[in-house]
């Protein structure tokens, strides 16, 4: 199918990320091989250098950590390194967000037939020019010519003004996602839809709240009931622990 529009729109999340499609006026949402609307931005290497993107990649964060990666949006644009330790490879943010890229594309090729090379990708308000530029690379590195970026909350506003029957309205636009909180004042004023303002936390988002839920609740009942021993994140004997709390945590949430 050949398109003279971009009509696809990809959510690069830090937990989650999803692809969807505008047909006409309705938006489909493209499942991923799990028959998920959204797929896990992870990524695993076994030991013999294979990946896995996705929920199997999930899988793998709470019983080996060291060789499953996850949240690496929040370092898009800084010098940082993944080491997957018992492959030895290493790669940066923008190239674990390519491969969830790809997994986005590839669902595309297998449910719709089409090779995907356009999209526009959601970003969040408060990311300046270098983690815009760690995104474009992590899209060309994916296999897109194009893809304009847009932020996170005007993406959303956007969405909903193309229905809004208003000539004269403001809305104040709120994303908290997995790992910033995004807002944006937004106006629709003689059919045009206008950025008044916008303002972000790269660093506050739903894995901050996972995390509190863990410390502030999970560990302390645990200490009680069972006497645990130097029960902390950052010890090494717990890592599997408390990757688990983690997960369950979320789920709770």
């Amino acid at each position: 199918m050949t398109r003279s529009t971009i009509d696809f729109g990809i959510d690069l999340g830090t937990t989650n990320s999803a692809i969807a499609v505008l047909n006409g006026m309705a938006v489909e949402i493209i499942k991923n091989n799990d028959s998920g609307e959204i797929t896990p931005s992870c990524v695993y290497r076994d030991r013999k250098g294979r990946l896995y993107t996705g929920y199997h990649a999930r899988q793998h964060l709470e019983e080996d950590p060291d060789n499953a990666k996850s949240e690496f949006k929040r370092n898009m644009g800084i010098q940082y390194d993944y080491e997957f330790k018992r492959s030895g490879a290493r790669a940066k943010p923008e190239e674990l967000s390519a491969e969830i890229l790809k997994s986005l594309k590839a669902d595309v090729q297998r449910r719709l037939g089409e090779n995907l090379e356009a999209a526009v990708i959601t970003v969040p308000a408060a990311f300046e020019l270098p983690q815009c530029e760690a995104t474009n690379r992590a899209a060309r590195l994916a296999g897109f010519r194009t893809n304009p970026l847009i932020q996170e909350p005007v993406a959303a506003a956007l969405a909903h003004g193309f229905q809004t029957t208003s000539n004269k309205v403001f809305w104040l636009v709120y994303d908290i996602g997995g790992g910033t909180f995004d807002a944006a004042v937004m106006q629709v004023r003689d059919g045009e839809i206008q950025v008044v303002n916008h303002a972000g936390d790269n660093h506050l988002g739903g894995k901050d709240i996972d995390w509190e839920i863990v410390d502030k609740l999970l560990v302390p009942a645990l200490t009680r009931d069972y006497h645990l021993t130097d029960f902390r994140r950052g010890n090494d004997k717990w890592i599997s622990a408390f990757g688990k709390l983690k997960s369950k945590a979320e789920e709770a949430k």
